[in-house]
């Protein structure tokens, strides 16, 4: 059962985004040891998987048409958390493209229902300060970006995407709302019904790779 202050937590999610976004940019402007900054991403995000599939199992509430860590940028947090463990930068252009419009996107969209629990809402907004979190660690590092890295990590999502339309036909979920919009107050109310709406979101996060790219080609201009 959903109580009050699981939507209170819902209903605030521009302010609560707003907050974490002023915090982003003191920690942006203050970040020293960049090194430390990525160690601390590591935690909050090991801190943030435990939380939030720690409490859903111990409510008897996770589902695994809803709660696999499958949506774009939940799988991005899960390889930037491998990433930082394994010491590997192969992934990182991908992890950037993905993880500024994603976490912006986060920010000023909820794909939650009204009556979501209030370790949803808490996994969401860490979720994507994550990401934006490792995006703005990697600017300040000057990490670029290549063509070849751009068109890559387009190709990677393409795979993906067409595992996760496999996956949600034979479980019948709806990860990167392939079946249904998502619910909640986002851009996919900018768009008529499927097909149309996926397609927007497609063209959505396609012009955030473009823009992402020009922030982090400076090396490559």
């Amino acid at each position: 059962m959903t109580s009050s202050i699981d939507t209170t937590f819902n209903y605030n999610h521009p302010l609560i985004s707003i907050v974490l976004a002023v915090y982003l940019c003191f920690l942006y402007f203050n970040m020293k040891n960049l090194n430390r900054m990525l160690s601390i991403v590591k935690i909050l995000i090991i801190f943030n998987c435990l939380i939030f599939y720690g409490s859903l199992l111990f409510m008897d509430a996770f589902d695994f048409k809803v709660h696999l860590p499958l949506h774009l940028c939940y799988l991005t947090e899960i390889f930037i958390l491998i990433s930082l463990i394994f010491k590997t930068k192969f992934l990182y252009p991908w992890l950037v493209l993905n993880g500024l419009g994603g976490g912006i996107t986060g920010f000023t969209n909820s794909n939650l229902p009204i009556d979501s629990l209030l370790v949803e809402n808490i996994h969401l907004h860490l979720s994507h300060f994550n990401l934006l979190l490792f995006v703005l660690i990697l600017y300040r590092m000057n990490f670029s970006i290549s063509k070849k890295d751009f068109y890559r990590s387009i190709i990677f999502n393409a795979i993906i995407f067409s595992l996760v339309v496999w996956f949600n036909l034979v479980f019948q979920s709806n990860y990167w709302f392939t079946a249904s919009r998502p619910p909640g107050t986002n851009l996919a109310l900018l768009f008529p019904d499927w097909p149309y709406y996926l397609y927007g979101l497609i063209i959505i996060g396609l012009s955030s790779y473009v823009l992402t790219f020009r922030l982090f080609s400076r090396n490559f201009s």
